[in-house]
C-alpha cells in the first residue's frame, strides 16, 4: 500500500485531492471537494488505508431503537413504500438518524448478502467521521440533497456504490435523519441517479409531512399552495397554529419558502399567520367553515394568490360545539378580534363614534380613519367590516408605506401574465380585485404616492379596475376604509396629497382617542387579559395598576398589549405585581398630560411634513447625518415611517455614505 504524503498545508490537501481524483477519473463537483477536505483535514482520515464500517452490537442497537421509536414508526412507511418502486432495480433503502446511524434497511433478497458486506445494513455507522465522504455522512453535513456516485466515495471499499440521499427534518425545521437510496455496480454515469434521487426527495418529504402531521394531530394546521398551480407533494407548504394564530412549526418546504422572505431577526416559529398568508386564523377558521372547505387569499409574503387547505382536530371541535364547525369559527372569531363595542369599551368618545359608524354602515360611504401609531386603526377597520352586511366577503389590508414605491401599483391592481420580467407566469390579481365584494383596507395612505392616488382616485369613481397588462377592466364592488397617523390637510398644503382624493377617501372621519386619554382603562386591561389568557382571570395589583394609568403610552393600544403579554409571562399564580411591568414602563417618570400633550420622542417641530422643497431634503440629510444613517432613528425623529425615509433619500439623490459622518 502507497505511503500517504505529510500533508503540511491547504494547498497539500488540494493537490492530494487533485491527484485522487484525477487517478479515479472523477470530476467532483464543490460538495464532494469539501467533504473530502473534512475527511483528511477535521477527521484524519486516509483514502489508501482500509476502513471498515463500525456496526454497533445487537443491545446497543436494540437501545437505539427504543430510543428512536416514535421516529421510525413514521418512517417506516416511506421506506416501505420507496423499496417497493426500486428494489428491482436493485436499489437498497436505507433510513439513518441524524447521526449517520442506520435505524432501518430494505435489502433486495438477490443482493441482501454483499449488500450487509459493504455495510449496508441496521446498526452500521455512516458518518463523514468514521467513514469519510459517503451518500448518508455528507448529506447530514451538508443538510441537503445529494448523489455521491462510485469513486466520489473516500475510501475504495465503496467505490462500488451510488447512493442518493435526502435529509429529514423535524416540524422545527431541526436535522432528524436522512433517508438513501443505494445501488451496489450501477452505470458508471452519475447522470442516470437523478431520477432515483426525486424519487427519494419525494419519499422523504412524505415522511417528514407525515411526521409533522403527527406532531401537531392535536394543533390547527393548514397546507399551503398557490392557486391554479399543480399538486406537487414536494413543495406542499404545512403551518401549525396555536388558538392565537401563531406558528408553532412547519415543514422543510414552509420554512424554505418564507425564512428568506421574513424581516431579519424573525423566525418562522412565533410569526403571525396574519403576516404570512394575510388573513388571520379566526377569518381563514370563520370562510372555510370550521376547515371544510378550501380558502384563496393573497399571501404578503409570496407576493401572490395562494389556497389554504385547514384541518381542525376533533378535540378542539368537541372543546366549544361538539355538532358545529360553523359555530367553532365563530366562536374563535370572536375572541380573536373585538367588536366595535368592544373597542369602544366604556369610553364615551369612542362610543358616540361607534353608534355614528352604524347609522352610515352599508351606504356605501367611506371611512377614514386616523390617529397616533397603536391606537387600532386596523382593528376597527375590521370590525366595521364585520359589522357590515360584507362580513363574509374578503377584508384585504394593504399597508401602503411597508411595500416599495416600484410595487404597490402591481399590489394595488395585480396584472396579467408576461407583463414584466419577473412577474408571476399566471398573473396577480390585485389588491382591488380580491377585495371584490367585501372591503379593502388602505392603512397609512398619507403614504401613498401622488401619481398613484390620481389612478386609485379613478378606480374609486368609475368602481372599475385594469390590472397592468390587461385590456378590459373589471367591475368591482367593495366598502373603502383608509388610515393614516399623519395630517392629510398639511400634506395637501404641500403639494404631497391629492385634495380631492382626500374628498374621496373622507365620507366619515373616525378619530381614534389617544390611550392616554381613554376614561376606561380598567376596563381596556382586563379586556386584553382575558383575550391574552381566556382561561384564566389574572388580577393586577394596585401598585402595577397605579403604574399602568399614570404612564403615558406613546405606543398606545399596541404598546400596551406588549407590556400586558410581558407582565402575563413574568407573573406568578395569575398576580401581576409591579415588578413584572417592562422596566421602561415601570420606572418612567414622565406624569400624564391632558389631549395637548405633545410626545418628546415625536417633537412636532422636528416632524419633516414640517418642512418642504429643498428645505425638507437639508432636514432629511441633517438628520441622517446626526444619527450616523441609522434609519429607525431617523424616522422616530422625523415622525415619518422606514419606508418614507428611503423614498425621501431616493427623491434628494441622498446616497448612504462609508466611514463618512
Amino acid at each position: 500500500m502507497r505511503q500517504t504524503p505529510q500533508l503540511k498545508s491547504s494547498n497539500d490537501v488540494i493537490a492530494f485531492m487533485t491527484g485522487n481524483f484525477k487517478e479515479r477519473d472523477v470530476n467532483p463537483n464543490e460538495t464532494i471537494l469539501n467533504s473530502w477536505q473534512r475527511s483528511i483535514l477535521k477527521y484524519g482520515l486516509d483514502p489508501h488505508k482500509k476502513r471498515e464500517v463500525e456496526i454497533l452490537t445487537s443491545s446497543e442497537m436494540q437501545q437505539q431503537l427504543q430510543r428512536q421509536e416514535d421516529f421510525l414508526s413514521i418512517a417506516r412507511h416511506g421506506v416501505t413504500g420507496l423499496a417497493k418502486r426500486i428494489s428491482n432495480a436493485g436499489f437498497s433503502v436505507i433510513l439513518t438518524d441524524e447521526t449517520g446511524l442506520t435505524l432501518d434497511a430494505k435489502i433486495p433478497n438477490s443482493m441482501r448478502d454483499k449488500c450487509q458486506r459493504s455495510g449496508l445494513r441496521i446498526g452500521a455507522g455512516w458518518s463523514e467521521k468514521q467513514v469519510g465522504t459517503n451518500g448518508i455522512g455528507t448529506c447530514l453535513a451538508e443538510k441537503e440533497s445529494i448523489i455521491v456516485h462510485q469513486h466520489e466515495h473516500f475510501f475504495a471499499e465503496q467505490s462500488q456504490l451510488s447512493c442518493s440521499v435526502t435529509p429529514i427534518f423535524d416540524p422545527m425545521g431541526e436535522l432528524r435523519g436522512c433517508l438513501n437510496a443505494s445501488c451496489l455496480g450501477a452505470s458508471k454515469k452519475k447522470e442516470n441517479q437523478f431520477l432515483t434521487l426525486q424519487m427519494v426527495m419525494m419519499y422523504g418529504r412524505m415522511i417528514e409531512n407525515s411526521y409533522f402531521r403527527q406532531a401537531y394531530r392535536h394543533q390547527v394546521t393548514m397546507s399551503i399552495r398557490p392557486t391554479e398551480s399543480f399538486a406537487d407533494l414536494i413543495q406542499e407548504q404545512l403551518l401549525a397554529v396555536n388558538e392565537r394564530g401563531i406558528v408553532v412549526g412547519a415543514n422543510r418546504s414552509a420554512f424554505a419558502e418564507y425564512d428568506s422572505l421574513l424581516s431579519p431577526g424573525q423566525q418562522l416559529p412565533g410569526s403571525q399567520i396574519e403576516d404570512i398568508v394575510g388573513q388571520s386564523i379566526d377569518e381563514l377558521l370563520t370562510k372555510s367553515k370550521g376547515g371544510g372547505v378550501v380558502v384563496r387569499s393573497f399571501s404578503p409574503k409570496m407576493l401572490e394568490e395562494i389556497e389554504i387547505g385547514l384541518r381542525v382536530p376533533s378535540s378542539k371541535l368537541n372543546t366549544i360545539q361538539p355538532d358545529s364547525r360553523r359555530k367553532l369559527a365563530e366562536s374563535l372569531a370572536m375572541k380573536a378580534h373585538p367588536t366595535l363595542q368592544q373597542l369602544a369599551g366604556e369610553d364615551p368618545v369612542a362610543q358616540l363614534q361607534i353608534k355614528q359608524i352604524l347609522r352610515v354602515l352599508n351606504k356605501d360611504i367611506p371611512f377614514l380613519i386616523t390617529g397616533e401609531t397603536g391606537t387600532g386603526k386596523e382593528a376597527f377597520a375590521r370590525a366595521i367590516h364585520r359589522a357590515s352586511d360584507r362580513s363574509d366577503g374578503p377584508f384585504i389590508a394593504l399597508n401602503c408605506a411597508a411595500i416599495p414605491e416600484s410595487l404597490i401599483e402591481s399590489e394595488l391592481f395585480g396584472y396579467r401574465s408576461g407583463t414584466f420580467t419577473g412577474a408571476n407566469k399566471n398573473g396577480m390579481k390585485g389588491k382591488l380585485e380580491l377585495a371584490n365584494g367585501g372591503t379593502i383596507f388602505l392603512d397609512e395612505i398619507g403614504d401613498m404616492p401622488i401619481q398613484l392616488q390620481t389612478r386609485l382616485l379613478r378606480v374609486l369613481a368609475e368602481r372599475e379596475t385594469i390590472p397592468l397588462g390587461a385590456s378590459e377592466p373589471t367591475h368591482i364592488d367593495i366598502q373603502v376604509i383608509s388610515a393614516t397617523h399623519q395630517n392629510l390637510q398639511e400634506l395637501i398644503s404641500q403639494k404631497l396629497f391629492r385634495e380631492d382624493f382626500y374628498y374621496r377617501l373622507n365620507g366619515m372621519s373616525i378619530e381614534l382617542p389617544n390611550l392616554r386619554d381613554r376614561a376606561d382603562k380598567d376596563v381596556l386591561i382586563k379586556y386584553l387579559l382575558k383575550n391574552l389568557n381566556p382561561e384564566q382571570e389574572i388580577r393586577v395589583l394596585e401598585p402595577a395598576s397605579k403604574i399602568l394609568h399614570s404612564y403615558h403610552w406613546p405606543g398606545n393600544i399596541r404598546q400596551l398589549i406588549s407590556a400586558l403579554k410581558f407582565a402575563e409571562a413574568l407573573s406568578e399564580d395569575n398576580t401581576i405585581e409591579a415588578e413584572c411591568l417592562p422596566k421602561d414602563i415601570r420606572c418612567s417618570s414622565i406624569p400624564i398630560q391632558n389631549k395637548g400633550f405633545i410626545d418628546d420622542s415625536t417633537d412636532q417641530s422636528k416632524t419633516l411634513s414640517n418642512y418642504v422643497g429643498n428645505q425638507e431634503g437639508q432636514r432629511l440629510l441633517e438628520t441622517l447625518k446626526k444619527y450616523r444613517w441609522n434609519i429607525t432613528q431617523v424616522s422616530e425623529e422625523l415622525n415619518i415611517c422606514r419606508s418614507t425615509v428611503y423614498r425621501k433619500m431616493r427623491k434628494y439623490n441622498i446616497i448612504q455614505p462609508n466611514e463618512i459622518y
